[in-house]
């Protein structure tokens, strides 16, 4: 049996699929992550996973906090991609000297793994440069950049990677 559709307007859904920022960068952020996770699969990674690890290197123990507004993904979210990585072993969670806070750390063979994943992130990274072209590749950054820093004036609740944020 047919479902009903209603009074859909076709046209105006043809235009937002055209047209609609967040369907078309949500969709592109699905192709791309795929080019990331197959390269680094071998090293039991996900593309946000080394993006974890990156950034737990990067800022040196941060905080859940710190490391959810440089991440701009709420706390819950980092909590979530912390627990296999903590799991296998590649960081540790500490209470910070405040105690109310929670450190993240990158253990020793969480630097081995990250150290051996940068090559497939290199061979991901190329293939999209190449698949794309250095001018488009640019342009996606710039414009991904751009948003981070009107993310106040969208009304974002996370804060631009720049910002402090207590755990």
């Amino acid at each position: 049996m047919p479902a009903e559709n209603g009074p859909v307007d076709f046209a105006a859904c043809r235009r937002i699929s055209r047209t609609c920022t967040y369907f078309n960068v949500r969709r592109a952020a699905r192709i791309l992550g795929e080019a990331y996770d197959r390269e680094l699969r071998r090293f039991g990674l996900k593309g946000t996973q080394f993006s974890v690890l990156v950034a737990t290197a990067l800022l040196e123990e941060p905080t859940v906090g710190r490391l959810s507004v440089a991440m701009s993904a709420d706390r819950t979210t980092i909590t979530r991609a912390l627990a296999p990585l903590e799991r296998d072993g590649w960081i540790v969670t500490c209470a910070g000297p405040d105690r109310r806070e929670r450190r993240v750390r990158l253990t020793r063979a969480g630097g081995v793994r990250l150290a051996r994943a940068v090559e497939a992130w290199e061979r991901a990274q190329r293939g999209v440069v190449e698949a794309m072209g250095e001018e488009a590749w640019s342009d996606l950054l710039a414009g991904a950049k751009r948003v981070h820093e009107v993310a106040g004036a969208l009304a974002l609740p996370l804060a631009p990677a720049g910002a402090e944020a207590a755990d």
